[in-house]
């Protein structure tokens, strides 16, 4: 007896999961989805997919191979540079806010910390590119890599076109001794 099997369900299982991967509807990075074993990098650009396993929580994907949206919270984790542990670093998150969120949300608040240590926070009201930037004590550089905490004070609400709530377009995230 010769068994068939209808492709039917299979084919509308594959066209529901590729409108979902193109409606805007993804979910932000975890780190688990990108490429792993790459050395510890203390400057993370946001189109380097080999980077992605320092991209802790909050990242959505690559976007025209230049940059991702963050979520509201977002995190990441960056090496230790030589000589941080003594003379402290500088934190910079480069990133740039479209007009659109200025218009709907007037401004938006960035606050940065590092194991529960607030850091900084700024208030941003106009659009384009921008940097966030905030000393960072030696005392909190003492191990090898560093998870660096971010917080928007609020995102774009989900729309029409991408049902995610986005926050700002970030461009890379830096560690650099002082």
């Amino acid at each position: 007896m010769k068994r068939c099997f209808s492709v039917a369900p299979f084919a509308a299982l594959l066209l529901a999961l590729s409108g979902v991967a193109c409606s805007g509807t993804r979910s932000p990075v975890d780190g688990q989805n990108e490429t792993r074993n790459q050395p510890m990098l203390s400057a993370v650009r946001m189109n380097d997919s080999t980077a992605g396993a320092q991209l802790l929580s909050g990242f959505y994907g690559i976007e025209n191979n230049a940059w991702r949206w963050t979520a509201r919270a977002f995190s990441v984790r960056l090496r230790t540079p030589p000589g941080a542990v003594q003379s402290g670093a500088t934190l910079a998150l480069a990133f740039t806010l479209p007009d659109t969120v200025i218009q709907k949300l007037n401004t938006i608040a960035i606050t940065a910390s590092i194991n529960g240590t607030a850091l900084k926070s700024d208030e941003y009201k106009t659009p384009g590119a921008n940097v966030f930037s905030a000393d960072v004590p030696g005392s909190l550089l003492t191990g090898e890599s560093v998870d660096v905490d971010f917080a928007l004070d609020k995102t774009m609400p989900p729309g029409d076109v991408d049902k995610r709530r986005l926050g700002i377009i970030a461009g890379s995230v830096s560690l650099t001794s002082k």
